[in-house]
């Protein structure tokens, strides 16, 4: 071989696809970490709108009375609504007829190393019973 030929030496090619290869590795980490995290906004997109779409129904399609309600909304998600009284800086409730209620619901699924969830709470109003009964 004449001293007058260029090109790459075996330790310069192995240089090369090692660095190739540890830029490729560092890559596709970061698009798997994206592509998880997209997953995980997308189940609390979704966990938002169900908790919004059972605290709007509570009081409308089912009566806002105390107490606890759950369930199951499909095979990743699941529900709990609480409904208490609420009195914290509230004027009598005999004066103004109305009677006030805190709304509470949690929306739950599995996450990969723990339970993950949205909770939303209201106030909600409700005429108060007259006396022996409906008007």
């Amino acid at each position: 071989m004449s001293r007058g030929q260029s090109g790459f030496s075996l330790l310069e090619v192995l240089v090369a696809f090692a660095i190739l290869s540890i830029s490729l590795g560092v890559l596709l980490q970061i698009f798997a970490t994206g592509l998880r995290n997209a997953g995980v906004a997308d189940d609390y997109t979704r966990a938002t709108l169900y908790a919004e779409s059972i605290l709007a129904a509570i009081g409308r399609e089912t009566p806002l009375t105390e107490g606890v309600r759950n369930g199951p909304i499909d095979d990743q998600f699941s529900w709990r609504g609480t409904v208490d009284a609420y009195t914290e800086n509230m004027p009598d409730a005999e004066k103004t007829r109305v009677q006030a209620y805190r709304v509470r619901v949690e929306v739950s699924w599995p996450g990969l190393l723990q339970t993950r969830s949205v909770v939303l709470e209201t106030l909600r109003l409700a005429p108060l019973e007259p006396p022996g009964g409906r008007r």
